[in-house]
């Protein structure tokens, strides 16, 4: 749902039946769907019925701090604890979709450490009865966020956690740092761990859900995905149209 941004649940997921296409990767398959904060309205049992109602042969997952309660909240893992509430709600509606899995942002540094955030998700998959996916991030302006260097990168590689790859936040990290680390991309790609890998495009700069329009450096890569991964692009359909070419 990433794709159509600012539109209500039930609106965005309409938009599968058009059968929406990328320039990159053809047509999207709509079996796996997520629901992401940037959508518009309160996601409820109300909306998660109609949802299931119209698109049946879709199943739907949650990812990130997606609106649960009334006022919006920036849930992660590094304040699993003092966001209960929203984790209880979140873990309601992720089992009347029955969903796979949900995949969540690791948070602040100045909240929790990584061991911390690691401990969090296992305690998250408790409370959701599924897989908890640990989103990798990048270097961002403040170098604030967790996940964002290539050490926490191996780090939660040799973890027990469950995780998902963001190639377009590697993308950024490749750029900040100046390295690439290919082996463990390929490692990580590869496990049977990876849960979710997530695609879009930016200029190494910030994260702008771009639509992939030619093959980026990190193409090859998507051969080595473990079949068990679901991949979610994220590209911004609706700014497609006024998106440069790249």
């Amino acid at each position: 749902m990433a794709c159509w941004p600012g539109r209500f649940h039930h609106q965005g997921a309409d938009f599968l039946d058009a059968g929406p296409q990328e320039p990159l990767f053809g047509a999207l398959c709509h079996d796996h769907v997520q629901l992401v904060p940037q959508s518009f309205g309160l996601l409820d049992e109300a909306a998660v019925d109609r949802l299931r109602a119209r698109h049946p042969a879709t199943t739907f997952r949650l990812h990130a701090n997606v609106r649960v309660l009334p006022q919006h909240r920036f849930a992660d893992l590094a304040v699993f604890s003092s966001h209960l509430d929203w984790f209880s709600q979140a873990a309601r509606l992720s089992r009347h979709l029955n969903a796979p899995a949900y995949s969540a942002h690791p948070g602040k540094r100045t909240d929790a450490t990584l061991s911390q955030v690691l401990d969090n998700a296992r305690r998250c998959e408790d409370l959701f009865g599924c897989p908890v996916a640990v989103e990798g991030m990048y270097p961002a302006r403040l170098d604030d966020d967790l996940l964002s260097t290539w050490d926490e990168y191996q780090a939660l590689l040799e973890s027990p956690a469950a995780f998902a790859i963001d190639l377009s936040h590697v993308h950024i990290l490749v750029t900040r740092s100046r390295r690439l680390e290919l082996q463990l991309l390929h490692e990580m790609l590869g496990c049977d761990r990876c849960l979710e890998v997530h695609v879009s495009d930016n200029d190494g700069t910030s994260d702008q859900h771009r639509v992939c329009q030619r093959q980026p450096w990190w193409w090859p890569l998507l051969q080595v995905i473990h079949p068990a991964a679901v991949v979610f692009t994220e590209g911004n359909h609706r700014t497609a149209a006024r998106q440069p070419p790249r």
